[in-house]
This record gives C-alpha cells, structure tokens and sequence, in this order.
C-alpha cells in the first residue's frame, strides 16, 4: 500500500476583490482550503494521509517565482511529498504548455500523483496514457481568461463608479468606510473639521502658504500623518510623520477634491497598458462623477467660491522662462524639495519653500544662500572633479568600444536571443500537439521536449547574463575612456558654471547651510583613487 503525503497547494485567484488591508487572508484562500479539505477527508485513499500546506495569496498563476510553489516544488523533488492537490489547474500555472509540461513529464518523472479537484482530474486515472486534449483545451481557456480578466476588471470597477460605489482601498482625508455598508463613505469629523477650516479660510481672503503656516503653527497634523496615526500597521504614507508639515500645495490639493461636496469622482487616472503598473492622468471630460455618493463636508456653493477665490488670488506676472546654471538642481538638505529662486535689489537668493510655511521646521530659514556663492561652490567642485578624471585619463587606455556601442551591441543580442526563445517555444507546443494528437509517441515527445527544454535553458541564462551586462552598462556613466575623451574635449577648458556643464556632471545640490553643501554626481568611482568609500554616488561637500 503506498505511504501517501499530501501536498495542498493554494493561490489566490485574481478574480477576488476582496483582499483590502482589513482581511489578513482572502475569502478565495479560505474558499480553496475548505474545498480540499473536504474532498480529502472523502477520499478513501488520502484521508489518512499528512497533509502540508503551502499558500501564494497574492500571486498571478502566471508567474512561476511563486515562494511557496518554489517551495513546494522542492518538497516533490526530495519525495518529503508524493500528491499534489490544487482546486483546479488555474491554481498551479495558468500557461497551458508549462501545465502540459507539469501534466506529461515533471510529475510522472518525480512520481508524484497530481489531483485538480474542479477539473475532475486524477493523474492515477492516465497512468501509461495522454491526459488528452481536454486539458489542453482547460488550460488554452485559463491562459486567455488571464490575459483577459484585467479588461473585465477594469469594466467592472467603471459600472461601480458609475452605481456611486466608492471602489478606493483606503478612505479620502475627511472620511471613513462605512461602518455597515460596503464601498460607502461616511465623514470622518476629526479629519473633517480641518477641511471644512481650511476652505473657510480660503473664503476669508487666506492664501495657501498662510493656511499652511497656520495649520503647521498648531501642530495639526497633515492627512498623510494623520493616516499613519489612525493605521499604525499600514505602509501607505511611510515616511509621513509629524515633522512633515503643511505646505501650499497640500493646502491647495484639499481645495481641489471635489469629492468634498458629497460626489465621488473616477477615472481621474488610468494604466498606460493592460500590463504596466504605471498610470497617466485621464482628461477631466472623461472624470465619472456620481453626485449625493455621500453626505457633503463642503458645499457645492462654498466649494464653487472657493475656486474662483483660488482663480481671482493676484498672480505675480510671469515673464520668459529663465536659464541659469543651477536650474532644478538645488535642493533643501533638510526636506529634499526644488529651492525657490528669489530676486532681490541685491542679487538672486535661494530658500526652501517649506520654512516660509512652518516656521517649526528644521529646513534652514531666511535669506541664505545667495546664487553667486553657490554657483562659485559647484564650479570648483566640478573643475576639482575634471581634473581628477584628466589624472585618471592619462593613466588608461582608450576603450574599443564606447559605452554606447557596447550598449546597441546588447540590445542585439537580446533581441536574437528573444527570437530564438520564441522559436523553441513554438517547436515546444508543435511538439505537443504532435504527442496529443497520437503522431508522436510518447518517448519520443519527452526525448524532444528535454532537448528543447535544455536549448531554452541555455538561452535564458545567457539572456540573464545578457540583461545583467545591459544593466551594468546603462549605470555607468562615465567610466568609458572614450566617453571621457569627449567630456574633456568639450569641458576641460571651461571657464564659467552653465547649465549645459552642470546638467552633464550633477544630479543635485543639497544645501544645508552657506558652508555646508553636498553635490551628488551623476556618476560614480571617479574620486575612487583618493578615499575609502564605496558609495554608490560620490559627494561632495
């Protein structure tokens, strides 16, 4: 009789919504556990049998660096476990050759008996046979719901927005979740109050920078901090704290939420593509906007007036845009926000925007960072810099190849690789269409696959190596001899800080005080020879 050991394997599907920050585990985990579970202590030959528990909750089925499939994938190899049991085949992989190859070969080779409870699939059922085409067809299907369930996704949560149900994981500053009806909001008064105060500012003639300086000289603490304090296990507004206080922009983000007057508002962003994370800003036409979704903090009038206050507040005028040096490049050492440049009788002057809105702030205050210094501080460091890198020139040799070149010789190489993936993959699927409709038998498919399985192997880690180099050398940034030849060519000569010099050599300035500031290059390694460091940007101070 075999000594059976039951391996149990859950994922979470991607059709389940509901796995906001206040569940520690999906209903669809729970659902599959209890599933199996149950057909388990049913079965006669497996009831008795150990049973270990291996869960990705979070995972697409159509990637396999899942941790604990990983996991369990090793326990089969080692025999620790001979039976594998998943709700369906969509739980294990989702790519219908890659199950096929789980079906026809990894499993039947480590001797372990894979069961699909919803897909009525046992491997003991196909010992010496084809499991046939009908897995194929399931797994055909998965691979397309897959690509397909982010369009359906997305169609769902726009009928939502358009029933006024709020579909956002966390609440907006001002509210709260519903205590009893889902995907409602209901005003949060703490938070609230603060709003309802600062469009009532808004509408006595207060700017947005005095708002801040008075929210800030009262210690009331921003939305991102106030978050934090009501979720201390969240990870959202990590770095939000009471040190980070009110600024203008804060101030006017509130004024703008129209979302205030009891509407919801969607759609404000959208993906780039069906499988990019990155989102870009949908035009304000195409906005889904369900008026009364919630009680209103705001009044439409007293929202209305607060905009065309916000429009009527006198602007100073705006010449040409202005080109200096050090343009977007100076940043406060204390916050890391863009200085404001500001013309004086006596000259321009840089100053943290966040001191002039918090006077408890730790960024440095007044008037003191004068332009003509700091420019006459980088400029040095940069000639400093330029003939470090001629003392290293002279010491190497030219590279054969540029940077660049080497580069565009990559990205080739990539390219064929990923062609000749592609062309093992579709020899791959050939072979197994062959093997399922009987023109192959069945040592032959295996003998096939493994050699074509190996190719691929191989392929893959010279790809890997291939996209390690390409990453290396879209880091460098001037470690080329021949890249340096033209830097020098153009740059060794310079006699004045400008724009074109400081954009090619400095990724930012940070100052702290009149003695104290800190150029972050754009590169790496050149002051190697003279300190101990092993940074990854070279500063100096």
């Amino acid at each position: 009789m075999t000594d059976y050991r039951v391996g149990i394997y859950i994922r979470l599907s991607l059709a389940d919504e509901d796995t906001g920050s206040r569940k520690t585990e999906s209903d669809s985990v729970g659902n599959q556990r209890e599933l199996i579970h149950q057909f388990l202590d049913r079965h006669p030959q497996l009831k008795a049998a150990p049973r270990f528990e291996f869960v990705d909750d979070g995972y697409t089925g159509t990637n396999e660096n899942r941790p604990q499939f990983q996991a369990l994938m090793q326990e089969l190899r080692t025999g620790a476990i001979n039976v594998l049991v998943t709700k369906d085949f969509s739980r294990c992989h989702r790519d219908y050759t890659q199950m096929g190859n789980y079906l026809e070969c990894v499993f039947p080779f480590l001797g372990v008996r894979y069961i699909s409870i919803n897909d009525g699939y046992d491997s003991d059922d196909y010992k010496g046979v084809t499991s046939g085409m009908d897995v194929v067809l399931r797994n055909i299907i998965y691979e397309a719901y897959s690509k397909d369930l982010s369009i359906k996704t997305t169609t769902a949560k726009i009928i939502m927005m358009k029933q006024g149900k709020y579909i956002g994981s966390f609440a907006p500053y001002g509210f709260r979740f519903h205590p009893t009806v889902r995907n409602k909001l209901v005003i949060d008064e703490e938070s609230a109050a603060i709003v309802r105060r600062i469009f009532d500012m808004t509408l006595q003639g207060c700017g947005s920078t005095e708002i801040a300086r008075r929210l800030n000289s009262e210690g009331i603490l921003t939305p991102g901090a106030y978050f934090r304090m009501k979720n201390p296990g969240s990870n959202r507004f990590k770095k939000a704290s009471e040190k980070n206080g009110w600024t203008a922009a804060a101030v006017l983000n509130i004024l703008h939420q129209y979302e205030y007057t009891g509407a919801l508002v969607g759609r404000k962003r959208y993906k780039a593509s069906l499988h990019e994370k990155r989102t870009v800003p949908q035009d304000k036409a195409d906005w889904i906007i369900y008026e009364g979704a919630h009680d209103a903090i705001i009044s439409k009038e007293d929202f209305d007036r607060a905009q065309e206050a916000i429009r009527q507040r006198p602007r100073r005028a705006r010449g040409p845009a202005q080109e200096y040096p050090l343009k977007g490049l100076l940043k406060c050492g204390n916050c890391h926000r863009t200085l404001s440049r500001i013309h004086s009788s006596a000259g321009y002057y840089y100053r943290c925007t966040k001191s002039k809105a918090d006077e408890n702030s730790d960024c440095p205050k007044g008037k003191l960072f004068t332009e003509k210094e700091i420019e006459g501080i980088v400029f040095r460091a940069v000639k400093q810099m330029l003939a470090v890198c001629q003392e290293r020139r002279a010491q190497k040799s030219a590279l054969v190849l540029t940077r660049r070149e080497r580069i565009a010789a990559c990205v080739a190489e990539l390219q064929r690789l990923q062609q000749e993936q592609e062309r093992y993959k579709q020899e791959k699927l050939r072979a197994y269409e062959n093997f399922s409709g009987g023109t192959l038998s069945k040592d032959a498919y295996l003998k096939q696959r493994a050699e074509i399985d190996s190719k691929l192997s191989e392929v893959k880690s010279e790809q890997d190596s291939q996209e390690q180099l390409l990453t290396d050398l879209e880091r460098m940034a001037f470690q080329d001899s021949a890249r340096e030849d033209d830097v020098f060519t153009t740059y060794a000569g310079a006699t004045e800080l400008t724009a074109e010099l400081a954009g090619t050599f400095i990724k930012e300035v940070l100052v702290s005080s009149p003695t104290e500031i800190e150029i972050v290059w754009k590169f790496r390694d050149v002051f190697e020879c003279r300190t101990d460091t092993n940074e990854e940007e070279v500063h100096d101070g």
